[in-house]
């Protein structure tokens, strides 16, 4: 009986979850929705997670999702309506992640305006929930592997060279093609110098070449092809650098970093022979051409299929075309016409092969020259007119002393008023002595001395007198020795 019992609720323990599968099946009612989006996944290069609960590989119901205890890892694609908050995930326990508290407990999550993406290790098992206005496009996924894949450079480069590449981002081994994540994916090409003594860009440190997007613009083929096509010029120091490739998501980062490469020097130089500027004295005078006179230098290049194409810059600001596409090893020959002094400037672009059968195409450096102005002496005359001479001589002639106009002024006044100083001593019956005026305090000062002296001998004669009259009125009464 206890076994009975026994089966009987295992028999309705298993009817009661099938019963719940077919509801949540049936309340999803989109079947092939659910395929076409896992078959989208599929394209994007995304694994959906194998060890999660049969409804979880589905989109989400209601916002809603079980982790269980094997999943050490899951990575979040969220897509919600454009504009819209970023969410907010409710861990089983009831607390919350936010946007701004995600990096505080190990949660990595890049905010876009149609998407979340969002890294949690070692998630909390359990039921789930995400609070948002999410799209059914929303998935809980397993990034595999991701492989960036960049043909490698050809060993013998030249300063100048424009080279293509194209790199490959895989993830198991599928390229990644989704299409919210083409704004997002750029592959960055850097060179970084060896340091190494024996080369001119030693401690050159890192040159940013170029960065390319999988967007179909530009030199890239295909958007959203998973391969990245670019050109870039090499338009640095020659030398021995390492060639760098970096793909950085929001977060993820690749890289690749090839075998160091040696840049050689541009194998083509120019030769100048400048004419002369024409005297504009001169319209009879006939005018050379300059020459240019382009040679390869290195062995390595193909002379034979060296073609030269670009354009002249002449001293008036005229531009003017030129290709030289004759077969042959001889060098190419170019001739200027000869527009007078001034600078002559040359953009040169290249194109050959190389001994190896590597085809190249490259940029010279900026060719330019200077004609100067022409020189031009002046005629000799055997005999000048006699009015040039005239005026050479005064010209040579020493210069005339200045009249003396501030002496004339000051003996004229000082005449001036040396009469009238003689007018007016006439008229008021003045000596000369008058005018002396610092002169006239010794009189006053020697009668009031004199004064001074009298009064006090009067004094002295007065009292001595008295003196004496009191003297007289003493009585001798002295005796006499006899």
């Amino acid at each position: 009986m206890a076994k009975l019992n026994c089966l009987v609720l295992l028999f309705g323990w298993l009817f009661s979850i099938a019963v719940l599968a077919q509801q949540q099946a049936t309340d999803s009612g989109q079947p092939e929705v659910v395929a076409d989006t896992e078959q989208m996944l599929a394209q994007h290069g995304f694994a959906v997670l194998d060890d999660l609960p049969t409804k979880n590989q589905i989109p989400l119901f209601e916002n809603r999702f079980r982790v269980d205890d094997k999943v050490e890892e899951i990575t979040l694609l969220l897509f919600r309506r454009r504009g819209s908050a970023s969410v907010v995930l409710v861990k089983p326990d009831g607390s919350k992640i936010y946007f701004n508290t995600a990096e505080a407990q190990q949660v990595r999550w890049h905010d876009a305006s149609s998407y979340d993406l969002i890294e949690i290790k070692n998630p909390m098992p359990g039921p789930w929930q995400v609070i948002g206005r999410l799209l059914p496009e929303s998935r809980i996924m397993l990034l595999t592997e991701i492989k960036l894949q960049v043909d490698p450079l050809p060993a013998n480069l030249m300063v100048g060279e424009t080279i293509k590449i194209n790199a490959r981002l895989t993830n198991g081994d599928k390229p990644i093609t989704a299409k919210d994540f083409s704004e997002v994916l750029a592959l960055e090409v850097i060179f970084v110098s060896t340091n190494n003594a024996q080369f001119d860009n030693f401690g050159r440190g890192v040159v940013q070449v170029a960065q390319f997007r999988d967007d179909g613009k530009g030199y890239d083929e295909r958007a959203r092809d998973g391969v990245f096509t670019g050109e870039f010029q090499l338009r640095f120091v020659a030398g021995e650098w390492t060639p760098k490739y970096v793909v950085r998501t929001p977060l993820y980062t690749r890289e690749v970093e090839q075998a160091p490469v040696v840049l050689m020097p541009a194998p083509i130089v120019a030769d100048i022979t400048a004419s002369p500027a024409v005297d504009d004295t001169q319209p009879e005078q006939q005018a050379l051409p300059h020459q240019v006179l382009f040679r390869v230098t290195d062995d390595s290049v193909n002379a034979e299929t060296l073609l030269l194409q670009g354009r002249i810059r002449y001293p008036d600001g005229e531009i003017e075309g030129f290709a030289l596409n004759e077969p042959g090893s001889t060098p190419r020959e170019l001739k200027l016409h000869n527009r007078g002094h001034g600078s002559y400037i040359l953009e040169v672009s290249a194109y050959g092969t190389m001994r190896d059968g590597r085809e190249f195409m490259l940029n010279l450096p900026e060719v330019s020259f200077v004609v100067n102005r022409p020189v031009v002496e002046a005629k000799v005359l055997e005999e000048l007119p006699q009015h040039i001479k005239d005026q050479i001589a005064a010209e040579n002639a020493p210069p005339e002393p200045e009249f003396p106009w501030v002496l004339v002024i000051l003996v004229n006044v000082l005449i001036v008023a040396g009469g009238v100083l003689a007018i007016w001593m006439t008229m008021t019956d003045r000596k000369l002595a008058d005018l002396m005026f610092w002169r006239k305090k010794a009189p006053a000062q020697t009668k009031a001395a004199a004064s001074s002296a009298s009064s006090a001998g009067a004094d002295k004669n007065g009292s001595n007198a008295q003196k004496n009259n009191d003297m007289d009125d003493i009585l001798d009464l002295t005796l006499p020795d006899d």
